[in-house]
């Protein structure tokens, strides 16, 4: 009987060892073929044309730039692609991201001072110290058709539902500028939640117009980025004032008052003369490559 035994389980070994050898040299066999096809061969030349490497966040002490992920050929998904048509096609190559070593998703205790500086984008920025005047820069910003990203505190969102609905209904930005003026550990959440439930984007960006280590700890704290700009139009800085720092990348903050409008449509008409576009501060802060 031990014979037996012992003779069955030679034999099943020997299976799973046959079986385990044809599909290794299946495999290998099948992925010369593939090699030697025109199509692959194709794609495997132009690889490096294509393949973007990532760029590194960008730290400077206390401030961070956001980086960008890189774009790999993924040389499997673009082979199966064109196989189906029998024909080597550029438009069918597929890519997966690389993520940069240093990345702006895992720094939370730095403050953001601007966007990558890779294309001709600015990010128009709204600090709301008093809605009222928020319908009129709602209006100029629809005939313009720019969207913007606005900073609002809890009480004034709870308060004036219609015309946040309206904001967000115009496909803007609705962030968290604390709650009664001032940034509280606990109900930063609270308004958090309320951004997340009614608006197209979630909460993740506090804002300060100057540094602020109580703000930053808090914001780290909720794993929320806290942006600050050195380009900020304010009572005390006209667009005239400022625009010489303006660069690709550049966030545009307004710590909005009763000159706003006038400094907005200014701004807006310079640099739409000079070809720049504006963009909302989730896809400004991006770092999405492929």
């Amino acid at each position: 009987m031990g014979d037996y035994m012992f003779e069955k389980g030679l034999k099943t070994l020997g299976v799973i060892v046959l079986c385990l050898f044809s599909f290794f040299y299946t495999d290998k066999v099948v992925t010369v073929v593939k090699n030697q096809d025109p199509i692959m061969i194709k794609i495997i030349e132009f690889e490096d044309i294509y393949n973007i490497k990532p760029t590194n966040a960008l730290v400077e002490n206390i401030n961070i730039i956001p980086g960008i992920n890189g774009c790999m050929v993924d040389i499997k998904k673009s082979y199966s692609n064109m196989k189906k048509i029998g024909t080597y096609n550029s438009n069918m190559i597929e890519y997966k991201e690389i993520k940069p070593d240093i990345s702006l998703n895992n720094i939370y205790d730095k403050y953001i001072v601007k966007g990558n500086s890779n294309t001709n984008v600015l990010a128009l920025v709204f600090k709301i110290n008093t809605i009222n005047h928020l319908q009129e820069l709602l209006f100029i910003l629809k005939e313009k058709d720019i969207k913007a990203s606005f900073f609002i505190d809890g009480k004034d969102i709870e308060d004036n539902v219609n015309i946040i609905y309206q904001l967000i209904n115009e496909q803007h930005e609705l962030y968290n500028l604390g709650y009664s003026n001032n940034y509280d550990k606990d109900l930063i959440r609270w308004t958090n939640n309320v951004i997340d439930n009614i608006s197209n984007n979630k909460s993740n960006y506090c804002l300060v117009l100057k540094e602020n280590q109580e703000v930053l700890d808090i914001c780290t704290e909720n794993k929320m980025h806290t942006v600050k700009s050195n380009i900020v139009i304010n009572y005390s800085n006209s667009f005239s004032s400022v625009k010489n720092k303006i660069e690709k990348g550049s966030i545009i903050v307004f710590d909005v008052n009763n000159n706003t409008k006038g400094e907005l449509l200014k701004l807006i008409q310079f640099f739409k003369r000079r070809g720049f576009k504006f963009n909302l501060l989730s896809n400004h802060l991006s770092e999405e490559g492929c």
